[in-house]
């Protein structure tokens, strides 16, 4: 069974950074390559965004599966093969998961361009969270 409770904190949070990352792109793609802080807000967002998903879909895998991925990437993966998600999104995901990975160990190599061409998947994390939430909300059945 699900901790419904821990799940939709997490998912809050990614909701959160979602909308501030989305304040971030309304301000444009002129004034982020210019604003160096801008920048660094947008990849803390983008960081925690990411890892909230992470760690949602690990909970429902673990809690609901009873499965233990080994890797970030491999959360998404096996979302998809579970159903949970479909296996376009999952692999959408994956990629989100390396992105993230960049953002925590590779730091130096960042390209404020990259953070900019993030703003148009983020509706890849909304999707992730509106599904296994559906999910929950119907006992767990296979959608």
């Amino acid at each position: 069974m699900v901790d419904r409770e821990a799940f939709d904190r997490r998912l809050r949070l990614l909701d959160r950074r979602i909308a501030l990352l989305r304040e971030i792109a309304a301000a444009g793609h002129e004034r982020f390559g210019s604003d160096p802080h801008l920048q660094a807000e947008a990849e803390r967002h983008l960081q925690i965004a990411i890892q909230a998903a992470i760690d949602a879909g690990h909970q429902l895998l673990a809690e609901e599966f009873s499965e233990a991925p080994e890797t970030y990437r491999q959360v998404f993966e096996l979302l998809g093969r579970r159903g949970v998600i479909d296996a376009a999104l999952a692999a959408r995901l994956a990629l989100a998961a390396g992105l993230r990975n960049v953002l925590v160990h590779a730091y130096l190599e960042v390209d404020p361009e990259l953070i900019w061409a993030s703003f148009d998947r983020l509706d890849d994390l909304v999707e992730l969270a509106r599904r296994p939430s559906d999910r929950l909300d119907r006992g767990g059945t296979d959608p």
